[in-house]
């Protein structure tokens, strides 16, 4: 289970790398990275201390929750041309107005499917049973 998680970390970690739009570049470049990087990290078993992948697993966590709520905001801010988007011939950052309004949607998804995956990582960290040893080696 740990190596599909990481390996679902990686490729959402690609996802928002490749399709982030310009005004969440921060979040998208950098928590793409960060998620690919953290991923391979725990695919190639470089990290042996439960309490780092913990750590590691909540910050992860907070990268998806800063996606769902930017993308949130985003899409509060065009649901009042829900219904005109046909009639309006905006391009915002490349994608016409009733692309953007479906687009949003998918990326809380996104956003929430990172939230799930690196909680199901801590949370199985923290609770395997090497969790007490790696605490008195740090401590």
């Amino acid at each position: 289970m740990d190596k599909n998680l990481a390996i679902a970390n990686v490729v959402l970690g690609i996802i928002i790398f490749c399709f982030h739009d310009p005004e969440t570049k921060t979040v998208g470049i950098c928590g793409g990275i960060y998620l690919m990087v953290f991923g391979l990290l725990l695919i190639s078993s470089k990290l042996k201390n439960n309490v780092i992948i913990v750590g590691l697993g909540i910050k992860a966590v907070l990268i998806g929750i800063a996606f769902i709520s930017i993308y949130s905001k985003s899409l509060d801010s065009y649901l009042g041309l829900l219904d005109d988007c046909q009639l309006i011939s905006t391009i915002i950052y490349g994608l016409k107005q009733c692309d953007r309004i479906a687009w949003d949607p998918i990326m809380i998804v996104l956003g929430c499917l990172i939230v799930i995956v690196n909680l199901l990582l801590s949370a199985k960290a923290f609770v395997s049973k090497d969790t007490n040893d790696n605490l008195k080696t740090i401590v």
